[in-house]
């Protein structure tokens, strides 16, 4: 309990910080994020204590080098805080959807369609990719409780996971991909939706251009009422829909960051709706359920996010960005294309080695935009949220890669590169075209 209140005080600080800021809050903000990555840090294993221990101790190490002290030494920890927030918040949003029942009647779908295998395909691939953009992650492991017992392949599982959920990891404000590099890039998401939105459209055409000759065998379909079916399906979408309006109108009129809003109304939007289907037993329901979750299944994404924070800000202080700068310099100057291949060579091989996206990102980002380098920073953006989407799907000890595989029951190497490999060629060969025409374009 003491670790879920410090974990909400947390969040609620940096959303109060955001809008009152003293020498003295900003020292207590530091302290409690220190506390709490700490208390995070004893909850887990052992190889995670070990990479999280060792990029906070590095990042102080580090600071201390180049001549800070005190708090100093702490530069950067509640740098990664605003991503943190949404991904802590985020499932209170859902709270609605599943008081109504409609995330529970979508899946039930999914029952209705086992005796077709490939509708069962489409299905999931469809269900991920509607309640991925404000689930994130939960959405892969919602879907898979409901459908891990029908007889569907493993490798046409893994395409309709990796087909349904890339897309958001594009343009959703929900994902840490896409808050982290428009804070860096200092881009409006109202400026990058078109951007994201778009090629994830492109996405889904190819995901349906390669699987277009699926064939599984075809048993008795069992009918139900198509009205009714697509009342959910509306329900769902006019939701997400309209927090994604709400959260442009509000970026439009108040000038907040995008990261803050979105971890404003992950809260505003089930008090408000509390307010007008109060129902005590399913309130205490959900509660107990966040809590639970926050508890057991949060402690790995806070010590990361925190410890990444302060080690990132404190590499950027270091030779080795100078050298990174020049081989980006170096890149950049023989074409954007270059570049782009450069970036993704350099984020996925870090990933490779368990050098988490949110570390390594940020950095090459911020060289890019500097003005030695002569890209537009919507191509810049679109190609670090790219790079990050394809790295994490691709590397085995990323999260993603790691859900989907063990979902899958397959090792991570063969769910990447042999069953969805030519999905991902396909989808970046589109992207170096894709960033060229934004570049030329800006």
């Amino acid at each position: 309990m003491v670790y879920f209140s410090m974990v909400i005080f947390m969040c609620l600080f940096y959303i109060s910080q955001s809008f009152i800021s003293h020498p003295m809050m900003t020292s207590v903000y530091v302290l409690v994020c220190v506390l709490v990555y700490l208390m995070a840090y004893m909850k887990l294993t052992l190889k995670a204590k070990i990479f999280t221990g060792a990029l906070f101790v590095l990042g102080i190490i580090i600071h201390y080098i180049y001549g800070n002290s005190g708090l100093m030494l702490l530069n950067g920890i509640t740098q990664n805080l605003a991503l943190l927030s949404i991904i802590l918040l985020a499932p209170l949003i859902s709270i609605p959807l599943k008081q109504e029942g409609i995330i529970k009647r979508l899946v039930e779908d999914l029952e209705h369609m086992k005796n077709d295998l490939k509708r069962s395909f489409y299905g999931v691939t469809f269900f991920v990719f509607l309640l991925s953009p404000i689930l994130n992650m939960g959405s892969l492991r919602i879907v898979h409780s409901f459908i891990s017992d029908l007889n569907i392949h493993p490798k046409i599982l893994s395409n309709a996971y990796y087909n349904g959920f890339t897309p958001a990891v594009l343009w959703s404000p929900f994902f840490a991909s896409v808050g982290i590099v428009l804070v860096t890039a200092d881009l409006s998401f109202q400026a990058y939706l078109p951007i994201g939105l778009f090629f994830a459209i492109i996405q889904v055409i190819i995901s349906l251009l390669l699987l277009r000759k699926l064939k599984v065998k075809k048993l008795q379909v069992m009918e139900h009422d198509n009205s009714k079916k697509y009342l959910k399906y509306m329900s769902f979408m006019i939701y997400v829909l309209l927090i994604l309006f709400a959260l442009v109108i509000l970026e439009s009129l108040t000038g907040w960051s995008m990261l803050l809003l979105v971890s404003i109304l992950c809260i505003a939007i089930p008090a408000v709706y509390q307010l007008f289907r109060f129902d005590r037993h399913s309130l205490k329901s959900e509660a107990t359920a966040y809590m639970h979750q926050v508890k057991n299944h949060s402690s790995m994404e806070v010590a990361l996010f925190l410890s990444a924070g302060l080690f990132g800000n404190a590499l950027l202080h270091t030779p080795i960005v100078d050298g990174l700068r020049h081989v980006i310099l170096w890149s950049s100057e023989q074409s954007i294309l270059w570049l782009f291949l450069f970036v993704i060579l350099f984020v996925t091989l870090l990933a490779m080695f368990g050098i988490h996206q949110i570390v390594s990102v940020p950095i090459v980002l911020t060289i890019i935009l500097t003005s030695e380098v002569e890209v537009s920073v919507y191509a810049a953006a679109f190609m670090c949220i790219f790079t990050w989407m394809l790295s994490a799907s691709i590397s085995p000890l990323n999260a993603l890669n790691i859900i989907i595989s063990s979902c899958v029951r397959t090792n991570g190497i063969k769910v990447a590169y042999q069953w969805n490999g030519k999905y991902f060629i396909a989808i970046t060969v589109v992207a170096m075209f894709y960033v060229y025409m934004l570049d030329f374009i800006s």
